[in-house]
């Protein structure tokens, strides 16, 4: 007699999306690694978050230790500290992942010394106030790479509230395994870093949204939460279709709780509030320990380099020195990217700084998708059934060809998050994601006018 397999319920929402291939397997079975040694210097942009930029505390000559402030984040920043100990070079302009050149503090490393940060046993009953302190102490921004900080998004407006707090473990870009590790070997750490910040909000229902590909995460993480203490809240582990978009906050959002957010809305309108699962990582030690955010969890893989690997490095490590602690790369490599392949930042070279938003390193051979040119919009529709919000691209484009970009807000360019599902099921090879964000920005720009007019 057979014993029949239990069916998994898989969470999913409902328009659009995509399924293309995982590409993982190179890494998911790879442990996160500390780099060693030490990057020999590190540039810290004073811009790597939203809101205004860091003011620095140091000067040229200062010797600072890793885990230092070293800048203050202002009103609405967030505050950076030193990664590695040594003296502190000429604070200019350095390249940037995104902004071309921003001023960075430059950090020689001259030694190992490192704060600091004794545990406090009663965290967990840190008042509110002293929490979103320590939050915002520790310089923790999205870690799922839009980088608002952290305490912001906690810090809810008057009148809006919410009854469920989302933890995204996702992670359903194609190659990224970074939070996939994460969840394997500290899942502890996520899961009291998810409950904290559900208390800080007085949110007592806890959702975690796994693809169904990482079926190990979703059993450490219901592990995890089975040896800490619950009080009143409920922890819940949902496994999620394997589907692109799935990670991003308005699929997600409808996955597990069946709500829609309205356009151009947040998830505070229905009553949610998500966070990554790296962020829960970095919120539980600046809250047990008071510890800053000093490393990120990087994916570095892709057909480009010698020996792909997940490496815990210091913020502002050059991407380069990544390369070389994973073998280097193949003289065929033709295009990097700054995290995953579909919403990744395509980068110029390598002497740029690993920033706070950056989760992974993508090395590509071969052509790209727009080397040979493009082909006119046949009016297949494909793209408009590929969109998770149901908007036009295909409008979009034409009218950008047409010379009309400014009226091409009906087709809905502005609630465009560009996770490139319209570029990727495309026949004709349209760059329909960048006649996206052209008409973003030129719609954007006349508002402006308008308004300053």
């Amino acid at each position: 007699m057979t014993v029949p397999t239990q069916r998994i319920e898989l969470r999913s929402f409902g328009k659009g999306g995509i399924h293309p291939q995982t590409r993982k397997r190179d890494t998911a079975s790879s442990p996160i690694e500390p780099m060693v040694p030490l990057p020999s210097e590190v540039w810290l942009p004073l811009i790597q978050h939203l809101g205004e930029p860091a003011t620095p505390l140091v000067k040229k000559g200062d010797r600072v230790i890793r885990g230092q402030k070293i800048a203050d984040g202002g009103a609405t920043g967030s505050p950076l500290h030193a990664t590695i100990s040594g003296k502190v070079k000429p604070i200019d302009k350095r390249p940037h992942p995104t902004l071309v050149t921003v001023p960075s503090i430059i950090i020689a490393r001259d030694g190992d010394a490192e704060e600091e940060f004794p545990e406090d046993p009663a965290w967990r009953e840190t008042p509110h106030a002293e929490m979103l302190a320590r939050i915002r102490d520790a310089g923790i921004v999205g870690l799922g790479g839009a980088a608002f900080p952290t305490y912001r998004k906690l810090t809810l407006p008057p009148g809006v509230n919410v009854d469920t707090f989302i933890l995204n473990g996702a992670e359903c870009e194609p190659f990224l395994t970074s939070d996939y590790r994460l969840m394997l070997e500290e899942p502890e750490a996520i899961v009291e870093g998810a409950l904290a910040m559900a208390r800080l909000l007085g949110v007592k229902r806890v959702l975690v949204g796994v693809e169904a590909d990482k079926m190990p995460a979703v059993e450490s993480l219901r592990t995890a939460a089975r040896s800490v203490p619950l009080g009143e809240q409920t922890f819940e582990v949902v496994p999620c279709e394997v589907r692109y978009p799935q990670g991003a906050e308005r699929q997600l959002v409808t996955s597990l709780t069946g709500r829609t957010i309205p356009p151009r809305s947040l998830p505070s309108a229905v009553g949610v509030l998500v966070q990554n699962v790296a962020t829960a990582h970095a919120v539980y030690h600046a809250l047990r320990y008071r510890r800053p955010l000093l490393d990120r969890v990087m994916t570095v893989t892709g057909p480009g380099v010698l020996q792909p690997r997940n490496l815990r490095v210091p913020v502002g490590t050059l991407l380069q020195t990544l390369v070389d602690a994973c073998g280097g790369m193949r003289v065929d490599t033709t295009r990097l990217i700054a995290g995953g392949p579909m919403m990744g930042r395509a980068l110029p070279r390598l002497d740029l700084p690993v920033i706070k938003g950056m989760n992974g390193l993508l090395l590509l051979t071969g052509r790209g998708p727009l080397e040979e040119g493009f082909g006119p919009c046949i009016q297949c529709g494909r793209c408009l059934d590929a969109c998770p919000l149901g908007l036009e691209p295909d409008q979009v484009s034409v009218h950008i060809e047409a010379g009309r970009t400014l009226d091409t807000d009906p087709f809905g360019p502005l609630d465009c998050y560009e996770c490139g599902c319209c570029t990727y099921v495309c026949p004709s090879g349209r760059p329909l994601l960048q006649f996206m964000q052209v008409a973003k920005s030129a719609l954007r720009r006349a508002t402006d006018i308008r308004v300053k007019t």
